[in-house]
């Protein structure tokens, strides 16, 4: 193919971690975006070590999501001993989980994606002129990291969280300080939601597509043992293996998931498709009134989806808050040596699968498979839909369409640095 233009960017700004974008434009237009962070190696580094140790490496992954990268093969490995934890262990767990959730949801739309949206290159000078809503972003922000801090041992990479249970339990007064300040961020939650009700998507990336999100245990959850397609199709996630395949492009480290075969989405707009009527409370009667917004065609409503879920976690956060009372209890031991075991949770950025084997207390194998890895090949669509819509459309202006380019791929909120593992060397 003849190259006309060109639309290249070796360091992609405000995403996590080291990727770059080309797109080719020609008689026909091609588009690759290239992940150049080195490969990780969390999967090996867990082989041979204690269950606990193994536990406490992964979270290492990624600072953004060192939440899910806990809870999630805590959960691989208390399936693999059969441990069932307390129900308390369960909760504090589940709003654990949902202040990740807030503060990275946060992150990611004030500091990434809202100055795209208001045309600013960056969050600082966007704070400068809307200084109200960056102090949103900041409250919700915060609140989602004193969650982690109170529950989690400290903001970024908990330790607290443990096999059979927890290393400490919260005061009762901690808890009530979570419930309190739930109440205060509210509006700053609902102000974001209403953020993306000025805005039209582009339909440049209209197309039907896939999403999977997990078959929650209870409500509108992060919990769950069972991936569903918006196809109709669901199955278990022991059988993870035989409906998602991960492959590698010669151009970029990261691995690259499919579903039967075909390139699909996760992430919160993923979630929001399949199990929107588990909502409740401000962030359903939100969804209600705003349904138009919540497009299971375009990768943009992604963000209009994070904002509504920021709503629901930290609603059910108060509520968690409101009727636990703290007793104290002691970790629940495993009973058994060796097993395998799965886990699938919703980290923020979508589906988030662990596999685990034990022997004598010690991980010989493990695989870890991340929302960015899912999601690559359907950006990649998109990121060459959007040039080619433009293009085509007689928009010839090269930096325009780069930066429009830039904004598809922020929209999917992706975490580089959990996209490149290696499982064998």
């Amino acid at each position: 193919m003849k190259i006309e233009r060109e639309i290249k960017n070796d360091h992609l700004a405000r995403i996590e971690g080291k990727a770059g974008v080309v797109v080719e434009i020609g008689d026909e237009i091609r588009a690759r975006i290239n992940v150049t962070e080195g490969p990780r190696f969390f999967e090996i580094l867990t082989k041979g070590k204690n269950y606990e140790e193994a536990a406490a490496i992964c979270p290492r992954i990624c600072s953004f999501c060192s939440i899910p990268h806990k809870l999630t093969p805590l959960e691989a490995i208390e399936n693999a001993l059969n441990v069932e934890v307390t129900e308390q262990t369960k909760l504090l767990r589940q709003m654990l989980y949902f202040g990740n959730m807030v503060e990275s949801h946060a992150l990611h739309l004030y500091l990434f994606a809202i100055p795209d949206y208001l045309g600013y290159h960056d969050a600082f000078s966007m704070a400068k002129e809307y200084p109200d809503l960056m102090r949103n972003g900041m409250d919700l922000k915060n609140f989602g990291a004193m969650v982690q801090n109170i529950l989690g041992s400290r903001e970024i990479h908990p330790e607290n969280a443990v096999v059979g249970g927890f290393g400490k339990l919260p005061e009762q007064q901690e808890i009530e300080k979570i419930k309190e300040m739930a109440y205060n961020v509210m509006d700053a939650a609902v102000a974001t939601a209403e953020f993306f009700l000025d805005y039209e998507y582009p339909s440049y990336v209209n197309l039907e597509r896939n999403h999977l999100a997990i078959k929650p245990h209870n409500g509108y959850d992060v919990y769950g043992n069972e991936i569903v397609a918006s196809d109709g199709f669901y199955f278990s996630v022991d059988k993870y293996k035989e409906y998602i395949k991960e492959e590698v492009a010669p151009y970029s480290f990261a691995k690259r998931g499919k579903y039967k075969g075909k390139p699909f989405m996760v992430g919160a707009l993923s979630r929001i498709v399949n199990n929107h009527n588990l909502l409740e409370g401000k962030a359903k009667e939100l969804l209600n009134s705003h349904s138009e917004f919540v497009k299971a065609e375009n990768s943009f409503s992604n963000n209009f989806c994070q904002a509504l879920e920021i709503v629901y976690f930290i609603e059910k956060i108060a509520e968690m808050a409101e009727n636990i009372k703290i007793r104290k209890e002691e970790k629940v031991k495993p009973e058994e040596k060796d097993g395998k075991g799965y886990a699938v949770t919703e980290a923020p950025r979508g589906l988030l699968i662990y596999e685990v084997e034990i022997e004598n207390d010690r991980v010989n194998y493990m695989n870890v498979i991340t929302p960015t890895a899912m999601f690559l090949p359907m950006m990649e669509i998109d990121v060459k839909n959007m040039a080619e819509g433009m293009w085509k459309n007689g928009y010839k202006d090269i930096d325009l369409i780069g930066k429009k380019v830039e904004m598809v791929i922020r929209a999917y909120d992706p975490c580089i640095s959990c996209s490149v593992h290696v499982i064998r060397l």
